[in-house]
């Protein structure tokens, strides 16, 4: 019998440390850390670097936006799919920016996981837990198997 992923698990196993394993090199130029992973939802810390600001020296809404693409992702991978979901849309919406050298907070969520569709959601705090940032994003099964973590 082939042994089930538990992607999860792993991701638990991560909690307190920066994660290195996104198999997306856009996701591993963010250096984040996983604070909180539970089924279907997962806490991310990161800093705001000068790299991801905008002339102002704000967090660019470029980044914001891979940011909550990257974590709506990983909370999908938390509910242990089996197979690949990938982006579909991407809806933002910008309320606020981070300094450069501020922390952020990332909450993604998955709101539905189906079969087809999985209905995703992030939201980006600053250091005072005020909300920054919200998105919403659909992602689309390719129906290819999922990757394990390289732990």
């Amino acid at each position: 019998m082939e042994k089930k992923l538990n992607i999860a698990h792993q991701l638990k196993q991560l909690e307190g440390q920066y994660f290195t394993q996104s198999h997306s090199k856009a996701g591993q130029l963010l250096h984040y850390k996983i604070v909180r992973v539970n089924e279907g939802e997962v806490e991310v810390s990161l800093a705001v670097r000068e790299d991801m600001t905008n002339p102002l020296k704000m967090l660019h809404g470029g980044m914001a936006a891979m940011i909550c693409d990257e974590i709506c992702g990983l909370a999908f991978y938390s509910t242990n799919a089996e197979t690949i979901y990938t982006t579909v849309n991407l809806s933002i919406d910008y309320l606020w920016s981070a300094p450069l050298g501020s922390t952020i907070i990332a909450v993604g969520k998955v709101i539905r996981k189906g079969k087809k569709i999985a209905n995703t959601e992030c939201t980006i705090y600053d250091e005072h837990r005020n909300i920054i940032v919200h998105a919403k994003s659909n992602l689309l099964n390719t129906e290819k198997p999922a990757f394990e973590l390289a732990l």
